[in-house]
């Protein structure tokens, strides 16, 4: 964990001191001073990658929310075209059951043959038929 400023100072001033007093160990305390620093450092980073993590990890879970919510939504929509399909597949077979029951082409043609055999036009009133048998 990093020392604040004035602690810092304080304690080189100390190591300073103890240079002074022992000979020889002005490299040790340089060499505890330079460690000390590359601790400091490496919390620092630690401390940096956390941060990050813990902003990552923020947004992992938004995302996660997100597409949780847009699956709810498209199985809900998924859902609903599935009604929908099974309406008209409903209405195509009531469309087919009534097509069935109307009239084939070749049952128009045949009753159009027996009308043109019976003709009503050439039909004759009672009148005209006891005139025609009066006449012969």
């Amino acid at each position: 964990m990093a020392l604040p400023q004035s602690q810092q100072s304080a304690e080189n001033k100390t190591s300073q001191a103890q240079a002074n007093a022992i000979p020889g160990s002005a490299t040790i305390i340089q060499r505890i001073n330079e460690l000390t620093t590359r601790v400091r450092l490496c919390e620092e980073r630690i401390n940096h990658s956390k941060e990050r993590i813990r902003v990552f990890d923020d947004q992992i879970l938004r995302d996660k929310k997100e597409v949780g919510e847009e699956i709810s939504r498209l199985s809900a929509e998924i859902n609903d075209l599935r009604k929908t399909i099974k309406n008209v597949e409903d209405i195509i077979h009531h469309i087919i059951k009534e097509l069935e029951l109307t009239a084939k082409k070749q049952e128009i043609n045949i009753i159009e043959k027996y009308v043109s055999m019976m003709d009503p036009t050439r039909y004759v009133t009672k009148e005209e038929f006891e005139k025609r048998m009066a006449k012969k």
